[in-house]
């Protein structure tokens, strides 16, 4: 079996032999409200807090204030992780709407988190900025926060299928193990641009069912990793997402 990255997902790397295969890129889908965001920075939390390993947020609709304070709700102290130089955090969320308040311009080798100016939200530059701010903190884990911002930036599908292929091979020659979010359009769906779950190495589908106030996490693929096939039920808890350890080896 491949070396693995732990995912601090508690019973989820039971499940996949040890975690993440690592040096991958995962693809994280669902819809709103299935707690997407709360698992890629939980994967960050558990490779700095309990494996020395930095990391790299990259929040491309959300605020970064917000993200800040919505986290803190599971005891994930972003601002700390920064200030300690495990965690860079890049903004783009305001760029992408064109607001320039309150943004100033960042180097091309940051070794602190910032935000983009609305001229700067290009993919091709935020994928060099996060490798960037990975070598400057030898960062080992990457979360982006989410892939349907690249409709934002790009209007062909042929160029945010180049992006999306690029930043799998940009990630992958880093040596990085990587969480890219995304949302599903419909119940069945996995990805907007139908080339997300063919590139990336692993595909988990996250759902939640209001009416039975149930969510699943389903494992679609990960390579070099035996796995079920069927949804798992987890736990949005005050410590994060949580699965029952299975009872028998899948």
């Amino acid at each position: 079996m491949s070396e693995r990255c732990p995912t601090g997902i508690s019973g989820l790397d039971e499940i996949l032999g040890g975690g993440f295969p690592r040096g991958r890129c995962i693809l994280l889908s669902g819809g709103s409200g299935t707690g997407k965001t709360t698992f890629g920075v939980q994967f960050l939390v558990e490779g700095i807090k309990k494996h020395s390993e930095n990391g790299v947020l990259v929040t491309l609709e959300q605020n970064s204030g917000e993200l800040r304070d919505d986290m803190t709700h599971y005891g994930f102290n972003i601002q700390e992780m920064e200030d300690s130089q495990n965690l860079i955090l890049i903004d783009t969320s305001l760029a992408k709407v064109g607001i320039k308040e309150y943004l100033t311009s960042v180097p091309l080798e940051p070794d602190s988190s910032f935000s983009l100016l609305p001229d700067e939200f290009d993919m091709e530059k935020i994928v060099d900025l996060t490798v960037s701010a990975a070598e400057k903190i030898g960062a080992k884990r990457v979360v982006i926060d989410s892939l349907p911002a690249l409709d934002y930036m790009i209007e062909n599908e042929a160029d945010v299928r180049r992006s999306l292929i690029n930043m799998n091979y940009q990630f992958k020659e880093a040596g990085l193990t990587a969480v890219l979010i995304t949302e599903s359009l419909e119940d069945n769906g996995i990805t907007r641009h139908a080339v997300e779950e063919y590139i990336t190495d692993g595909v988990i589908i996250l759902k939640a069912n209001e009416a039975l106030d149930t969510r699943t996490l389903r494992i679609h693929k990960m390579r070099v990793t035996k796995h079920t096939l069927k949804p798992i039920s987890f736990n949005l808890t005050p410590e994060g997402i949580h699965i029952e350890a299975p009872k028998h080896k899948l």
